[in-house]
């Protein structure tokens, strides 16, 4: 059990990476705007902190 919880985590951590740094890449070659970017950023790494805490609580 505690194995495949900290399997998924850890993909968890790599899909959250990949996405945040897709969306730096984008913003740096003026795919993504501002208005973009500030709120898919804010989402994505608080999403992974709100769920990675309530996956810990157990």
């Amino acid at each position: 059990m505690k194995e495949g919880l900290v399997k998924l985590l850890k993909l968890k951590s790599i899909i959250t990476m990949i996405m945040i740094i897709a969306l730096i890449i984008g913003w740096f070659m003026n795919k993504v705007t501002n208005e973009q970017f500030i709120p898919l950023v804010t989402t994505i790494i608080t999403f992974y902190f709100a769920k990675q805490e309530k996956v810990e609580e157990r």
